[in-house]
């Protein structure tokens, strides 16, 4: 039941994507009145889709396991329906092959290793959030798979890691992020199908946005000011006063128009990101399936700019969705002529490219900085000048992790509020 009026809260969240939209679900069921402020025209950020022949074919979010137990509900709770898209797809240009990825499950003693090194160690990993398990691996994964001798991890889970966006393993990224994707996508390895979205995962975060009160769209935020009393944000020119602020863009990119701490600015300093491109084309002559992972180019960085994997929305359309690293010196347009290039050494075609969405991709902290405790300084900041930060830094790039680390801290922090509530406009 909502919460009584003299107890709700007024709260801005600063972005629709899927941490966004979660956080104002959460806070409108528990009573509190929500504005949600976007950029963009459109909702459900790195869940977006495009539209192609009256048919959407989603850019970032694919699929999902059934594992992933708060997105599975969601997707229930709003009646929405799912398909069983099968495993992924191995595919070798050397032999124009493709087979299904379904690695051998860990070997039972790698396996029991792994259990008790996490319940020494970090034993809350699957748990929303990544601060309590950071500084037990933050050291780079392919140096902790091997002190710990767990190379089977990367050989088992690496190829969906770094198809997924999340990096390639010969580069300094810290283990924390490779161990919390292999937890979250189970340690059967496998075992469970992949499940996508009818009508996509953008049609899900529509249908949450529609149910919200108040979602404004292609807005500009111009500043933001907090105080003791509430915080007050320009938009579009025009006051709006709110009790708390709820952060889903990234640090650096909200650091222009946001009166920020010089903890805000030396934490935003440290963040770093992957440049990640999506391309939309009609592609035709390349192995069917829903999901398909092109394995040489997965296991090496030598290999950025080249597509790692392609999903193919719809079993009756040519229309594929390709995924590839970016680099300082590596723009969009080479990208899409590397693929061009290798869709043809394949023996396809690309006939039309429809768009390409560059992301900056996965959030995340160095290893020297998660030792440090950079995360567990960016939990400290959650409440401070009624502000907190959600999205894929302190959670995980993950829909079903920052799903859930949205939903948890709004639990804590919004239930049983006592704040005088304040006016959302003036």
């Amino acid at each position: 039941m909502p919460a009584d009026f003299e107890h709700a809260r007024s709260v801005a969240v600063l972005g629709a994507g899927a941490s966004g939209l979660a956080a104002a679900r959460e806070l409108t069921r528990a009573g509190h009145r929500v504005t949600v402020l976007e950029a963009r025209h459109s909702v459900a950020g790195q869940c977006a889709a495009a539209e192609i022949d009256g048919r959407a074919h989603d850019l970032g979010g694919h699929g999902y396991s059934p594992g992933h137990h708060r997105l599975a509900a969601l997707v229930e709770e709003l009646g929405l329906s799912s398909t069983d898209t099968g495993p992924p797809l191995v595919f070798d240009p050397a032999t124009g092959r493709s087979r299904p990825h379904r690695p051998d499950p860990l070997c039972r003693e790698t396996l029991a290793r792994y259990r008790r090194i996490r319940a020494e160690q970090f034993p809350r990993i699957a748990e929303p959030g990544l601060a309590h398990s950071a500084r037990a691996l933050a050291v780079p994964a392919r140096r902790w798979l091997a002190e710990y001798r767990l190379t089977a991890l990367a050989e088992v889970f690496g190829p969906g890691y770094t198809a997924a966006g999340y990096g390639h393993l010969d580069l300094d990224l810290p283990a924390l992020y490779l161990v919390k994707y292999a937890e979250l996508t189970g340690m059967a390895a496998g075992a469970e199908p992949v499940r996508t979205i009818d009508g996509g995962f953008g049609a899900l975060w529509q249908r949450v946005a529609a149910e919200l009160p108040e979602v404004r769209r292609g807005v500009r935020v111009e500043r933001i000011t907090r105080g003791p009393d509430g915080v007050r944000i320009i938009v579009d020119g025009a006051p709006l006063l709110v009790d708390d602020l709820v952060l889903t863009v990234p640090l650096p990119e909200v650091l222009p128009v946001l009166d920020a701490t010089e903890e805000e600015r030396a934490l935003a300093a440290r963040i770093r990101h992957l440049d990640l491109y999506t391309t939309l084309g009609t592609i035709t002559g390349l192995p069917e399936g829903a999901h398909t992972l092109v394995r040489p180019h997965l296991d090496s960085s030598a290999g950025i700019g080249r597509c790692v994997s392609f999903h193919r929305r719809h079993p009756d359309q040519d229309v594929l969705a390709c995924h590839a690293y970016g680099r300082a010196d590596l723009d969009g347009p080479a990208v899409a002529d590397l693929l061009r290039t290798d869709v043809s050494a394949w023996g396809g075609h690309l006939h039309r490219l429809h768009l390409q969405r560059r992301w900056r991709f996965m959030p995340h902290f160095g290893s020297a900085d998660l030792a440090a405790g950079a995360l567990d300084r960016l939990e400290a900041l959650q409440g401070q000048r009624r502000t907190y930060h959600l999205g894929g830094l302190p959670a995980f790039e993950l829909v079903e992790c920052v799903l859930g680390y949205a939903q948890d801290l709004i639990r804590r922090h919004f239930a049983n509020s006592g704040h005088k509530l304040l006016a959302t406009r003036y």
